[in-house]
């Protein structure tokens, strides 16, 4: 009854606390800090709606989490893609994990004399903290260093490099976590270091390769069942929490029956298994929209229930310390990765300012601190408080600093200006001198567009003299040849070729001349959309594109039919409020014509359905619908 009880209650502190990451993320500060700032309101320390008692029932969600953020741990490590920079990846993360971990360490033993809760203890216990500190320190956020780069669109050898050292170091510090932890306890129990202790610590790891092996060809084996996305993650979160009972099984097991203690670490075990599905099997993209689809009710809970067992006390007596841990830090980043960029060569801006790229921290070091608190009830606690804040604070610097750190470096790849409506709508259509490409243009044409057809073709056609349509051959698909296309005034682009031909055109586009409307046909029903979407492309798949024309077709055979032009009596169009006057009219004061009826605005991405009383804005999208004569009428009357 008290677990049902507790897990409700945490249930309902979980939706309260989604609702302040929200909030925080409105204010431009990361997502945990509002989870963590929900789950401290709700805990121990401030309204008591959960407990310290209650947090012993709740144990098993930051098991079933730390699962799910090792095995994405593993799964961000593509070893393929980070090939051609190699070199200055491996120096690099020798340089960080050496001096970041010594500096830590070393910071924190010394400052164990201040530090209310260490001072207490004995010289070898004030020691395995610090080495656990230490560990956890080396570790980065690829989460956040990838949201950066998507947000930014960065791309070249300075952004490569700092994306391959943080998805690597999220498998170091687990490698890490693991020696130091065995270490921690050795030091903690006054076990004596020798040849026993050592080949014991061998053992465990080389057992946890194979049981990591293991894990991941049976992951492998769920990932393409033919079962809906929720069941397997339900299964992969499942899995991942009877590693940690069988890891605590075995340590049980050896010190009641084998007179000595062997644990394999879970979170290693988990994440091998990641990284075998990712670099081995045929199915990792299967298994990262898993992982994108449970991560983020997963990271939710478990940041929540992070923020419940910080200890308030701990936090108010210990921020000062935090933040020297914080300088000590970047100190350490910033030796690194100078020292290792200068070994593999990389140039001297790299160098320097290299270090701003490697701040972040987030899950896996909430996670191992969490970690810590399990393994380690004496003092656990008081140590995670106080490596959440360092993370915190870190996540709170972290982000900015990369973002400078990639316009510096002049990789960001933000859109291009659009260009200026000219009073004419213009479309150029890439594809071939026949076919679809000649039928669109045409369509397009008979609603009032200028049309360029560009193609990679060597015949061209002759001029046809009904026609306006321009049919320019082009080179090849290059910033030059575009040039020639003249798209100052250009309204939207329509791709009809390869995926990858198009994925280019679509890249040029957004870099060098911001047109807004890219409409992209795919020619290979496999292609991923997501490049294309990220461009913010409109994609279209033939194939599905077919079946739910059909599907509209039953359910809504006008509407349908009225989209496809076979109704000539009434068509609909989406055009752009681009006359000032109208700003701020409510819809029912326009004067359209009456056999005009405006359907829906979207606005900075959203479709709102419309009534009278919505007000219009400048750079709103309009989807009307009537007779083609009076939407002739209605594009003027909106500026277009």
């Amino acid at each position: 009854m008290d677990l049902f009880l507790s897990v409700l209650v945490f249930g309902v502190v979980v939706l309260a606390a989604s609702q302040i990451g929200k909030i925080c993320s409105i204010a431009h500060l990361p997502l945990i800090t509002g989870f963590l700032l929900a789950g401290i309101l709700v805990g121990p320390d401030v309204l008591q709606l959960i407990k310290k008692d209650n947090l012993e029932n709740l144990g098993f969600i930051n098991q079933l989490a730390l699962a799910i953020i090792a095995m994405a741990a593993g799964n961000e490590l593509v070893l393929k893609e980070f090939r051609s920079r190699f070199r200055s990846i491996a120096w690099i993360t020798i340089g960080l994990v050496v001096t970041t971990f010594s500096l830590c360490t070393t910071a924190t033993f010394l400052l164990s004399n201040v530090i209310p809760f260490m001072q207490d203890l004995s010289s070898h216990t004030r020691l395995a903290i610090s080495v656990m500190v230490g560990v956890i320190l080396v570790a980065r956020s690829p989460s956040s260093a990838i949201a950066i780069i998507k947000e930014l669109r960065a791309k070249g050898p300075f952004t490569q490099t700092v994306l391959g050292v943080t998805v690597i170091m999220d498998a170091v510090v687990i490698v890490l976590f693991a020696m130091g932890s065995e270490f921690a306890h050795a030091v903690h129990s006054n076990l004596s270091f020798n040849l026993s202790f050592v080949g014991l610590l061998v053992m465990e790891i080389a057992l946890s390769l194979v049981g990591g092996c293991l894990l991941g060809l049976i992951v492998a084996k769920i990932v393409p069942l033919a079962l809906p996305r929720p069941v397997k993650s339900l299964l992969l979160s499942l899995i991942g929490f009877s590693v940690f009972l069988a890891s605590d099984y075995l340590r049980e097991y050896s010190q009641a029956n084998w007179n000595f203690e062997l644990f394999l670490e879970p979170l290693l075990l988990c994440m091998i298994a990641g990284l075998l599905v990712s670099n081995t099997s045929p199915h990792r993209a299967e298994f990262s929209r898993i992982l994108n689809q449970i991560g983020p009710p997963v990271y939710l809970a478990f940041f929540t229930l992070t923020g419940i067992s910080i200890e308030l006390d701990v936090l108010v007596q210990n921020w000062h310390l935090a933040l020297m841990l914080v300088v000590v830090r970047l100190v350490g980043i910033f030796i690194g990765t100078y020292a290792g960029g200068w070994i593999a060569g990389d140039p001297p801006l790299h160098r320097s300012i290299g270090w701003m790229g490697f701040v972040t921290q987030a899950g896996i070091g909430i996670g191992l601190a969490n970690a810590i608190a399990s393994e380690f009830p004496e003092w656990g606690s008081q140590v995670a408080t106080l490596l959440i804040a360092v993370i915190v604070f870190n996540q709170l610097i972290g982000p900015p600093l990369m973002k400078c750190a990639i316009i510096i470096t002049k990789e960001r790849r933000t859109r291009a200006n659009t260009p200026a409506f000219d009073g004419i709508m213009d479309a150029v259509i890439f594809g071939t001198a026949a076919g679809q490409s000649w039928m669109l243009a045409h369509r397009l044409e008979s609603h009032g567009w200028n049309i360029t057809l560009a193609t990679l073709d060597d015949h061209v056609p002759p001029k046809d003299a009904d026609s306006d349509i321009k049919v320019i051959r082009l080179d090849d698909l290059s910033v030059e040849s575009f040039e020639a296309l003249e798209l100052s005034h250009t309204d939207a682009i329509i791709t009809l070729l390869s995926d990858e031909e198009n994925l280019k055109i679509c890249q040029l586009n957004y870099d060098k001349f911001g047109i807004e409307q890219m409409v992209v046909r795919l020619a290979d029903n496999a292609t991923d959309m997501e490049p294309f979407r990220e461009l913010d492309a409109l994609v279209v798949d033939p194939r599905n594109a077919m079946v739910s024309l059909l599907e509209h077709f039953v359910l809504s055979p006008t509407g349908t039919s009225m989209l496809l032009g076979l109704k000539p009596e009434q068509d609909m169009l989406e055009i752009e409020l681009r006359d000032s006057s109208l700003h701020g009219l409510f819809i029912r004061d326009l004067k359209l014509p009456l056999d005009v009826l405006v359907l829906a605005v979207t606005r900075d991405g959203k479709v709102v359905i419309t009534h009278g009383y919505n007000r219009l804005r400048m750079g709103d999208h309009l989807t009307i619908v009537g007779p083609p004569q009076s939407l002739s009428e209605a594009l003027l009357y909106f500026g277009n």
